[in-house]
């Protein structure tokens, strides 16, 4: 590839969405990846599209959240007809659980503000709950239905993402480490030119800092700190679990293909992603409350994954305020999945010089302060 229009440094499932958006609209892409392509923070994802069932108030990061859910199902049918890889788009809802006395201010505040807002939720007892999950502890209270709470397969999705920028051109680097970005001076604004990586130097005019958790070792702002989840799956029971299921401390999420995973811990460990028994046994405490019959059902596998956090634990979306042509995507943190489509089409949309669907003010890289990085 010549000096492509627009480079990318990360191969996640952010990186990936924007520049298979990006090629789709006619730009040049150059996409640089420090492993392989979409084995970190998207690969030891849940794939949740959940966030109703997280939501403390109707914010701009719900509304933003919510917008990206709702473009999901023709996300996932264009990503079918490019590459003919099912994602396994799910609408079945979510389910949240109350197990003990300290779950029902959490759950009824939930409800209170939601139902309030005009948002679709249900309110359902114990024997409605076990009536359409009977797997589930005959001992739940009461909870919550959220139907506009879906999920997909993550690690299709990002196989499907892959195959679809690679058949829309984009030039994808792996192994490829950036080491700094490159920058000029010019009529007293600094701008980006490209980046050092330690396979030479790649050049562009306008590049998109999309590299997760190693976001900060590339650029100072935002500080984006690494925050480790651990994860594990195990066959499913029969019968099995439609909705994915949550509680105050864990979640259940079934796949089609049997399994049922189960999560996750928050721990703030550097770059560390080695599971522990202590965190499995955290995990498997709180699905065994959920399910009780977790405990008896056979292990397929144990991972643990990065995910990227700023402070405020907002996403960072939109241009550089000291470096023309850089923008950023990162701080997903535990919404990288759910805000895949909508970040494609926003980034995509502010490098062409149209206006936003969404209005991007609560992300930009502004509130952080950001500072210049010498070229």
């Amino acid at each position: 590839m010549n000096r492509p229009d627009l480079l990318i440094i990360g191969g996640g499932v952010i990186g990936l969405s924007i520049a298979w958006q990006a090629a789709r609209r006619g730009l040049q892409v150059q996409l640089i990846e420090r492993g392989e392509v979409g084995r970190e923070a998207a690969h030891a994802a849940g794939g949740m599209l959940a966030p109703l069932a997280e939501a403390d108030c109707d914010d701009p990061f719900l509304r933003l959240c919510r917008q990206s859910r709702s473009l999901y199902r023709e996300f996932s049918t264009e990503l079918l007809g490019a590459t003919g890889i099912d994602v396994e788009y799910r609408t079945d809802g979510t389910l949240f659980l109350s197990l003990k006395d300290e779950d029902d201010e959490e759950l009824q505040s939930r409800y209170n503000w939601q139902n309030e807002a005009g948002i679709d939720i249900e309110l359902l007892t114990a024997t409605q709950i076990l009536a359409i999950e009977p797997s589930l502890n005959p001992a739940v209270r009461w909870g919550l239905r959220f139907p506009d709470d879906h999920q997909v397969n993550n690690r299709l999705l990002i196989k499907a993402l892959h195959a679809a920028a690679l058949t829309a051109g984009v030039d994808i680097s792996t192994r490829t480490t950036v080491l700094s970005l490159l920058t000029d001076r010019i009529a007293n604004r600094t701008r980006i030119s490209g980046v050092e990586t330690d396979r030479g130097r790649f050049t562009s005019s306008q590049v998109v800092l999309a590299a997760g958790c190693w976001s900060g070792q590339i650029h100072p702002r935002p500080q984006v700190t690494p925050v480790r989840g651990q994860m594990m799956a195990v066959e499913m029971d029969s019968p099995p679990l439609q909705h994915v299921i949550y509680s105050s401390r864990g979640y259940l999420v079934p796949r089609r293909d049997g399994s049922l995973i189960g999560g996750s811990t928050t721990e703030i460990v550097g770059y560390d992603r080695r599971n522990t028994p202590a965190g499995m046994a955290s995990i498997i405490a709180n699905c065994v409350e959920m399910m009780p019959t977790f405990a008896r059902l056979s292990l397929l596998e144990t991972w643990a994954g990065l995910r990227p956090r700023v402070d405020d634990q907002l996403p960072v979306l939109g241009a550089d305020p000291a470096i023309d042509g850089l923008f950023h995507a990162t701080g997903q943190y535990r919404n990288g999945i759910l805000l895949a489509p909508l970040t494609g089409q926003l980034l995509v949309d502010l490098i062409t010089g149209e206006t936003p669907s969404f209005d991007l003010t609560a992300f930009s890289p502004a509130r952080l302060n950001a500072s210049t990085v010498a070229g």
